[in-house]
């Protein structure tokens, strides 16, 4: 019981973590955003470009390391958003790892394949 008590545990804190962690990237990016533009906060055309749909956003890993490099809000923003989809994917890793160390045969296998869909409609969708 209390071993199982300690996988729950770990679960929660990397998902809370994982949260935590990208909300923190997500408002640093937008402060970086309007810290570099402060006209943003003045002007509705100049506010209404950032929104714009048709704008050019970072929509590469590669864009949005580099982005981050340069100190580009968007990007910033971008890579919060990238760590929020990456906690689920971190949460199913350490399941598999957990079940794995619990000689849980089917779960690993259950949680193996999961895992393999998850990474794989992630790498899917960036292309």
């Amino acid at each position: 019981m209390r071993r199982r008590l300690d996988i729950e545990t770990l679960i929660s804190v990397t998902l809370r973590t994982g949260v935590l962690l990208s909300m923190a990237v997500i408002v640093t990016g937008v402060v970086f955003t309007f810290v570099h533009h402060p006209d943003y906060f003045r002007s509705r055309p100049a506010l209404g470009e950032l929104t714009n749909a048709e704008a050019t956003f970072p929509r590469t890993i590669g864009e949005v390391l580099r982005g981050v490099a340069q100190a580009r809000g968007q990007a910033i923003v971008m890579a919060g958003i990238l760590l929020l989809i990456a906690t689920p994917i971190a949460r199913v890793a350490i399941s598999v790892a957990l079940f794995a160390s619990q000689r849980d045969r089917l779960y690993v296998a259950v949680t193996a394949t999961v895992l393999v869909l998850l990474v794989v409609s992630f790498a899917l969708g960036l292309s």
